[in-house]
């Protein structure tokens, strides 16, 4: 063990049983603290009565869908609109394919990489905004931008595996 002597050694009491017992109180006051008043923690929706005529505007989807829900939320047409929710969650499963790490246009690629992801991003945050004037024409816009970019992503896989090879 290379134990030469106590220098090496920790002793068990002090310093672990601090340790524990900080948490244990830390916990303690936790939950003395929700068992005296447990509304304080809470969200004020939640004492909203509820209308089973209407959806509350305040949900929406998880973060990892806000981005197919946004480009649902511009096209006005329902079944349009679910065929384009579909394929912007399928579109992930056509990078699989694309293999640009050969490509001789890897300023282009990481351009329209870098674009793709910025306009996600923005498609996300458009996904938990309000349905108002400005978000929805930017909804729309990004939409455009999101399909336009993984169009022109798989026309550059595709041209430039014709042109360099």
């Amino acid at each position: 063990l290379y134990c030469h002597g106590d220098y090496d050694k920790v002793c068990f009491a002090p310093e672990y049983w601090g340790k524990d017992a900080y948490n244990i109180l830390v916990w303690l006051v936790f939950i003395v603290m929700s068992l005296i008043s447990p509304f304080v923690l809470g969200d004020a929706e939640m004492f909203i009565e509820a209308d089973p005529m209407m959806s509350p505007v305040h949900i929406v989807p998880e973060w990892y869908f806000l981005f197919a829900y946004a480009i649902l939320r511009a096209i006005p047409n329902k079944i349009l609109g679910v065929i384009a929710l579909l394929m912007s969650i399928v579109i992930f499963y056509f990078f699989a394919f694309v293999n640009n790490y050969t490509s001789s246009l890897v300023k282009l690629n990481k351009l329209l990489v870098f674009s793709f992801i910025v306009s996600s991003v923005v498609l996300s945050w458009l996904g938990q905004c309000l349905v108002e004037d400005p978000f929805t024409l930017l909804s729309v816009i990004f939409s455009l931008l999101y399909f336009g970019l993984v169009s022109t992503l798989l026309f550059v896989f595709m041209f430039s595996k014709k042109l360099f090879e």
